[in-house]
């Protein structure tokens, strides 16, 4: 049997789950050979790979839409797709285990591979799916019930659809935009539909006129305090509020000093249970670790990867799923025993998470954790052991959030009261009718301040208010306040727009994107410089700005930047990848005979200065440039786009231009040995500062 993996750590760990020798770039016995890709061995043909002629970017040559799509081999892993062509032609009669990773994605980089080397076996090939880590056992019992690979056949259609789909629009559109701008713009058919969203998000703030209203709220003393505010009887969508010239207004700034006494005249209940928050999808877990620790999604998909990966403690991380399937029940009940028994928590709240978990919950009957109806390609994300004495303090906070998650939804809910009340408030002279809502607690459950939404407004607490018993007033206060438009957009908001995007009517849409892919196409705007981060804020640049108003010129571009349109292609991507091709393809088409599209030209953005003659540093094509590359004296200060194969971005740039280092990358040197540096400029020379081993 041949045992294909996605990476090579996968591969080692199938090897020595089946006792199976070294052997050169792969591992071979009587029985199997195992040997691993290295993500994306193939790519998508570049324009000129089908014609010479289109390396030369025109207008004429638009639109490109080749009948066969053609890949090519990346040179920089050539190596490694060698190496498994060989192992393919020594056993070509042999049986296949696909077991790149569990999703469409990983379906793709598989059926690429297969298709380069001439796998034609498909009635004796079959797909290893499974979301445990690759401990022995599970490796074992995940070949034993693999199913055939035909059966995966959707997710490789899907596959090569999207990727030929954003091919498409990619290399049409970017020429297209960038031809008529004058300066190199790119376009995605999913990264610019955000893009569009935050410039409409920037654009509403922007426009946006506040308006000053008052508000009068009265504290009132009873077993703690408790607050009411004014009603205006004049306005029905925001009672509370007032405006300068409100004669009720007027009336009560003349009384407020005297006002003593209020009466509870009405008290409405109605009684709420909130069950514990669902495990963790990998989207949820991105938003979460955004918000407490500022971690990018890229950054928290690759940490938990690690944990799953490396250290073996957390199930498959790249899930769309926040419920276990109905047969889960028993590894869910060992894995609870398994952190109890080990008093797994070593975290740093004080309240243990797995105080107040009932085990008697782990039962089939509880559909918010076992529900397959609602299970999607892999189980939601749980711990499987106690985490390593080994892991960095970053896989410590990742870890936790699943630990706490798991032993959440193993409590009780919370119940409450939700409390309406009127109340009569009066001096001697007048009397003014005040209301107000709060909350009176059942039962905590779940909700303790450890695990509370700190987003949340919290409520006022009207437990033991009695009707038509009298209360002093300690304060009336009357407060001026003004609208306040929307928030701008962080990582956790764009990820919940990419997970449940809606459109006007609130009607839920198809999510944009994979819980894999999400995380980069947020990138890729932060690498472009299309946005930039302020505290946790997403903040669109010039370079957004413009791209998006030059889209916005041509009309059917602007419809395809929108997230209602571009919900309506993934959905149909899944319904009917033939129709989405040929809908692509026509879009395209049309987009780019809109050849009257009004543009302006883009003035260039100075990166940072020269730090050998001063003059101010642009983006070229291939490299950043001195300004005075072609003065009276010529300067030759350049800093090229790809260093050792590793990728410098316009933000890696202003950080060398600053004195600063870019961050580590993985470098590729000559040799084509892998390494890890970090870049710096010394001297207008870029230099490498290596990561330190030992660390």
């Amino acid at each position: 049997m041949i045992i294909l993996t996605e990476k090579p750590s996968v591969a080692r760990a199938f090897a020595d789950a089946l006792g199976v020798p070294r052997k050169d770039n792969f591992w071979e016995n009587k029985d199997y050979c195992i040997v691993n890709a290295l993500g994306h061995l193939l790519e998508d043909c570049l324009p000129e790979d089908y014609d010479p002629a289109l390396k030369k970017w025109s207008l004429e040559g638009l639109s490109i839409i080749p009948d066969i799509v053609k890949y090519r081999v990346i040179e920089k892993t050539k190596h490694q797709l060698d190496v498994i062509k060989k192992c393919f032609n020594a056993r070509k009669n042999d049986s296949l285990l696909l077991a790149t990773d569990a999703e469409r994605e990983g379906e793709l980089i598989g059926a690429e591979i297969l298709d380069y080397v001439g796998f034609s076996n498909y009635s004796n090939a079959r797909r290893f799916w499974v979301s445990e880590a690759l401990t022995p056992e599970v490796i074992k019992t995940g070949i034993e019930k693999a199913k055939p690979l035909e059966e995966y056949a959707s997710y490789r259609e899907q596959g090569f659809a999207r990727q030929h789909a954003d091919w498409l629009a990619g290399m049409n559109l970017t020429r297209l935009v960038s031809l008529k701008s004058g300066k190199l713009l790119h376009f995605g058919r999913v990264q610019t539909a955000l893009l569009g969203a935050i410039h409409e998000r920037e654009k509403s703030i922007v426009n946006f006129t506040p308006e000053k209203f008052f508000e009068v709220k009265a504290v009132m003393e009873g077993a703690s305090p408790f607050s009411v505010k004014l009603v205006n009887p004049d306005n029905d969508e925001f009672p509370a509020r007032f405006e300068n010239d409100s004669k009720l207004l007027a009336e009560i700034k003349a009384e407020k000093d005297f006002l003593t006494t209020g009466v509870v005249t009405e008290i409405e209940k109605e009684k709420k249970t909130v069950q514990p928050p669902q495990l963790f999808n990998l989207t949820a877990l991105q938003k979460e670790a955004h918000k407490q620790y500022s971690y990018s999604p890229e950054q928290t998909l690759e940490i938990a990867q690690s944990l799953y990966e490396k250290h073996k403690c957390l199930s498959y991380p790249r899930t769309p799923s926040c419920v276990m399937g109905d047969e889960n029940v028993s590894l869910v009940k060992d894995i609870y025993e398994k952190l109890v028994s080990a008093s797994a928590y070593v975290g740093k709240g004080p309240v243990n998470p797995m105080d107040g978990a009932d085990p008697s919950l782990i039962s089939a009957d509880n559909k918010r954790l076992f529900n397959s109806a609602e299970l999607q390609d892999h189980h939601a994300l749980i711990p499987l052991t106690p985490l390593p004495l080994d892991c960095s303090d970053e896989e410590k906070n990742i870890y936790f959030l699943v630990f706490e998650r798991f032993f959440t939804i193993l409590k009780p809910p919370y119940v409450y009261n939700s409390v309406k009340i009127a109340a009569s408030v009066f001096s001697d002279k007048k009397r003014f009718m005040f209301k107000g809502t709060g909350i009176e607690i059942l039962q905590t459950g779940w909700k303790t301040a450890h695990n509370a939404d700190d987003g949340e407004e919290e409520e006022e607490d009207y437990a033991g208010l009695e009707k038509d018993k009298e209360y002093p007033v300690s304060s009336v206060e009357i407060d001026e306040k003004k609208t306040e438009p929307k928030k701008h957009h962080t990582f956790a908001s764009l990820l919940q727009l990419m997970e449940n995007p809606r459109n006007e009517d609130g009607r839920r849409l198809t999510g944009l994107g994979t819980p894999a892919t999400r995380g980069s196409i947020l990138q890729k705007l932060v690498d472009r410089r299309y946005v930039s981060l302020k505290g946790k804020n997403i903040l669109i640049t010039d370079d957004g700005k413009f791209l998006i108003e030059n889209v916005l010129k041509n009309e059917g571009l602007a419809a395809f930047i929108s997230i209602p349109e571009t919900t309506r292609w993934e959905e149909q991507l899944h319904d009917n990848t033939s129709a989405f091709l040929d809908g692509i393809r026509g879009f395209v088409r049309r987009a780019v005979a809109h050849t009257d599209m009004q543009t302006y030209r883009h003035e260039k953005t100075s990166l940072g200065k020269c730090p050998l003659c001063g003059g101010d540093v642009y983006e070229g094509k291939k490299n950043y440039y001195c300004s005075n590359y072609n003065g009276a004296n010529p300067c030759s200060f350049a800093v090229w786009k790809e260093i050792c194969k590793a990728a410098v971005s316009p933000a890696d740039a202003q950080a060398l231009l600053a004195g600063r280092q870019t961050k580590v990358k993985k470098c590729v040197s000559k040799a084509g040995k892998e390494f890890k540096a970090a870049f710096i400029l010394a001297g207008g020379k870029i230099e490498m500062k290596f990561e330190d081993r030992k660390k």
